[in-house]
């Protein structure tokens, strides 16, 4: 029940934190600003998140969950009824740059890392795989119903109406019973795997934070933050890019729940070697297509379920390489690296242009076909010889 109630928090946290990147415009339209003055906001948001990552999985691990996700979706409430209210583009900074930010710190990513890694170790993979993927259907759900209730009603109502669920949801999860201890999960019986407790950044660890620099590059960088630019200069209307940018959210949704899956049933080491070469492959081909509707949703599909299937794998690598009771904080850490890629690529191909958009796409599969290297190096952690929590 408990992790039921984490697991629609995850989903109505993620549907309101899609509202300021989805209304934008309407709102810069409505209140006559200039785009700078929407479009600078959400940029200051990514990087209070990323930056406040680590800061939060220290809050998980010396609190619990319950306490910072109550926090942080009050936080967010706040920060959308204040949208409301705002008369100059400094409001939009500390509401969406400073609050949304900072209440995205806590990442499904995070979450999935801490609760999926409590209690029974061959399950580990199951339980990040579908809190990851409420993430992406609560976007999914926020992108829908934003968009058509802006349509019959206004984007204040919007805002007013979001902070008012992600209230209740903060209430629902204010009434979960106190677990007693920190959201730090049981130390592991002593396996040939993993050590414990690691008490340093071993080589280990960059390596880790290569992998997923890579995965934010080839992910939140090249896809999440290009795809849909790449789509409307390529021909293709706005609802049909949209449509494409849908099919890859349900495609990743689908992909996190059946990664977790094949986590606890298969080595984690093997599953992302095989995921990241797919990657690189799908990167390779898409240039050569003719960017034609057909092709690029089914290079959505594809590449959506690819990118949703590395998540349950790398929490399980992590704990077989860093050790169980530092994968949360660790996973802050881990959720730096993965910006830095997205904001590395993202600046990279918008330097190239659509012109050479190609090289771009070459250059990140070849990345991936590194990260494909780098994980065959690191420490296995078969989920048949888990221990159990």
């Amino acid at each position: 029940m408990t992790s039921a109630i984490f697991a629609f928090a995850i989903f109505a946290g993620s549907a309101a934190r899609v509202l300021p990147a989805l209304l934008a415009v309407p709102i810069q339209q409505d209140l006559g600003w200039q785009t700078s003055d929407v479009a600078w906001p959400i940029t200051l948001g990514v990087a209070v998140s990323a930056c406040a990552s680590p800061f939060a999985a220290h809050g998980l691990e010396r609190w619990g969950v319950r306490s910072p996700l109550v926090a942080s979706l009050v936080l967010l409430a706040l920060s959308l009824a204040s949208t409301t209210r705002a008369t100059s583009p400094w409001h939009l900074a500390v509401a969406w740059g400073l609050g949304v930010g900072f209440s995205g710190s806590l990442s499904a990513s995070l979450l999935g890392a801490i609760v999926g890694s409590r209690g029974d170790a061959s399950h580990c993979g199951t339980r990040s795989g579908l809190l990851a993927s409420m993430q992406l259907l609560g976007s999914a759900a926020g992108l829908l119903v934003a968009s058509r209730a802006v349509s019959a009603l206004d984007w204040c109502f919007v805002f007013q109406a979001a902070a008012v669920g992600v209230l209740a949801t903060a209430f629902a999860v204010a009434l979960v019973p106190a677990s007693g201890r920190g959201a730090t999960p049981q130390k592991p019986k002593p396996n040939r795997y993993a050590s414990p407790c690691p008490t340093g950044k071993n080589w280990r660890f960059w390596a880790l934070a290569t992998v997923f620099c890579i995965c934010g590059a080839s992910t939140s960088g090249l896809i999440d933050g290009r795809l849909g630019m790449l789509c409307m200069g390529a021909g293709l209307s706005l609802s049909s890019s949209a449509d494409v940018m849908a099919i890859v959210v349900i495609g990743g949704a689908i992909g996190s729940t059946v990664s977790g899956y094949l986590a606890d049933r298969y080595p984690a080491q093997t599953l992302l070697a095989v995921y990241f070469v797919l990657r690189a492959l799908l990167l390779l081909w898409l240039p050569f297509t003719g960017f034609s509707v057909v092709e690029l949703a089914r290079f959505g599909a594809l590449y959506g379920l690819d990118a949703a299937l590395t998540f349950p794998a790398l929490i399980r690598l992590m704990s077989g390489n860093l050790g169980m009771c530092r994968v949360g904080r660790a996973m802050g850490w881990m959720t730096v690296a993965h910006l830095a890629g997205a904001t590395i690529a993202s600046a990279g191909v918008g330097a190239l242009g659509l012109a050479a958009y190609a090289v771009g796409f070459a250059c990140v599969g070849l990345a991936c076909l590194v990260a494909a290297g780098l994980v065959v190096l690191l420490r296995d952690a078969p989920a048949q010889d888990a221990p159990s929590g």
